[in-house]
């Protein structure tokens, strides 16, 4: 039966709501505690996209697009090219190390393309750090409380919920810098919903971060259309619309969910990201913590472990698709691989997942030791994730573990010093040329955006810092 309002039309809460939280949201009324949040997120996107610059990935994307001219900058070179291709290229090196921040309820990748996008959006408007901050809570916003409606089923069904969900937070994100009118708004979310997609299957291939750069480039476009009046069906999230077609809802689903899809009150942000301490798959996380704790507590090596045993919710290892990697790629969706990695160097950081780390033959001789096994789950439902466990056999003795919370989480949150270093860490990784101390400066500055008029000035300064200084046309 169709939900329908006093004046007989299909009721459209869901698509409503979105286009109010656009129109009415502020800097002013977002939580002091969230725009710390976003400053902190946004200087650490841009940390791992930089570091993961040079990756193949990434190289062989600006091989093909980045000879287009434009005035939108990338983040890595001394390049502009339109704003469109300017957010392909960043936002496929934001994913490129797997190093961006995650929100583990609806499984995704919140900040990698909202920022992708709303960058160059930001530097032909002049944009000021409050703007940039407030399109960044939308759009992240938006893109997690549509995922929430479809619930985990939407990553079941095999899709990569970050570009899936992220071309529609984009498009929310950038319609409020472009004040867009609500009809405007609108059409830019639904045109957005048909420019959206990504598959699980290209996980641990080049693939999987450029879902990133197509969601933020696909969402400029929506807009860019949507502003020039261009139409799409604002009753897009309705029957045989996108929750159908992503989530196998039907319509007495959503209505059911429709009422209780509130944006901003409280913002998810606040309750779920997870800033990653380690450049893998999220999912990883909490074995490669409990591996390095048992490790340190019991003097375990790769020699003296005879059997390792890990459980996790189904759910949890979903995006674990490689069990015998052979690449570095590959080797940061496969709970084996971190695990003896972390067994075996003490440590995960951006060296571990070159090709050559992940063949050494004593750790491919290791991958029989491990076995990853789904969790019993209970009856009834529960509210977040269980601990994963490890089980772990050395020198005729069993060690066991449970890892409720990976650090990183907003209930294990990184200290202000560790956000820091892993920023200087990332930039060094790109070049170890500058000294620290500029860095931290760079650092310092982010967390102080809502003082710039223009959020440009402050990624020029970040720049000139890397020694990519950028040339405009």
């Amino acid at each position: 039966m169709k939900s329908v309002n006093q004046n007989g039309k299909t009721n459209n809460d869901i698509m409503d709501k979105i286009v109010t939280f656009i129109q009415q949201t502020t800097y002013d009324s977002l939580p002091t505690q969230l725009v710390t949040l976003a400053k902190q997120a946004i200087i650490d996107t841009l940390g791992v996209s930089i570091a993961g610059w040079q990756e193949e990935a990434v190289q062989k994307i600006i091989a093909v697009y980045g000879t287009q001219s434009g005035d939108a900058s990338l983040w890595g070179e001394a390049r502009t090219v339109p704003e469109e291709i300017a957010a392909l290229i960043n936002g496929t090196a934001s994913h490129v190390l797997d190093y961006d921040d995650a929100s583990a309820g609806v499984i995704i990748h919140p900040s990698a393309p909202i920022l992708a996008a709303i960058t160059p959006v930001a530097e032909r408007l002049q944009s000021s750090g409050k703007d940039v901050i407030t399109a960044y809570a939308i759009g992240t916003e938006v893109m997690i409380r549509i995922g929430e409606v479809m619930g985990v089923q939407h990553y079941r069904l095999g899709w990569h919920a970050t570009d899936t969900l992220g071309t529609l937070g984009v498009a929310a994100a950038c319609a409020y810098l472009e004040q867009l009118t609500d009809e405007q708004c609108a059409h830019a979310v639904a045109i957005a919903a048909s420019m959206s997609g990504g598959l699980q299957k290209n996980f641990g291939s080049m693939t999987k971060p450029l879902h990133v750069g197509l969601a933020a480039s696909n969402g400029i476009q929506a807009v860019k259309l949507a502003a020039a009046n261009f139409t799409g069906n604002r009753y897009i999230f309705n029957d045989r619309g996108f929750f159908l077609a992503y989530g196998g809802m039907t319509e007495e689903d959503v209505a059911q969910k429709s009422s209780a899809f509130i944006l901003g009150s409280p913002y998810d942000l606040l309750t779920s990201l997870a800033v990653k301490k380690f450049p893998c798959c999220f999912a990883t996380h909490r074995f490669i913590h409990g591996m390095l704790t048992l490790k340190e507590a019991h003097h375990l090596t790769l020699d003296n472990v005879e059997d390792i045993v890990l459980h996790a919710q189904s759910r949890s290892l979903l995006p674990l698709v490689h069990s015998r990697p052979q690449s570095g790629l590959q080797g940061k969706f496969s709970a084996e691989y971190t695990v003896l990695a972390a067994l075996e160097d003490g440590h995960v950081s951006l060296t571990s997942f070159t090709d050559e780390q992940v063949q050494r033959p004593h750790i491919q001789q290791a991958f029989h030791k491990v076995t990853v096994l789904p969790l019993e789950e209970p009856n009834e439902p529960v509210k977040g994730l269980l601990p994963v466990t490890l089980r772990i056999t050395a020198n005729g003795h069993v060690y066991e573990h449970a890892v409720p919370i990976a650090p990183g989480s907003v209930e294990l949150p990184l200290s202000e010093a560790e956000h820091r270093d892993k920023w200087v860490s990332c930039l060094q990784f790109y070049t170890s040329d500058v000294h620290t101390d500029a860095y931290i400066q760079c650092y310092e500055d982010g967390m102080k955006l809502e003082q710039y008029t223009s959020f440009d000035d402050w990624l020029q300064t970040v720049y000139t810092t890397i020694q990519a200084p950028v040339l405009k046309n």
